[in-house]
């Protein structure tokens, strides 16, 4: 597993990745991430294709969670 952390729209998160196609976004909740977006993105060939994936992802989809959770 691999892991990112970054701050987004003064959000910190969390990108955890399984160095294959799957991805867990997380938040901090009581000083534990914990998953709240899980999501797939094939033909991924090193580190930094995974973290610019996820990042379109969270880019693209923020305002979207942020009403979910």
């Amino acid at each position: 597993m691999k892991h990112w952390e970054v701050e987004h729209n003064e959000e910190h998160l969390r990108i955890e990745w399984n160095e294959s196609a799957t991805f867990n976004l997380q938040t901090p909740i009581g000083g534990q991430w914990v998953d709240y977006h899980c999501f797939t993105c094939y033909g991924i060939d090193n580190d930094q294709e995974a973290l610019e994936c996820a990042m379109e992802v969270l880019e693209e989809h923020h305002e979207t969670f942020k009403e979910q959770y």
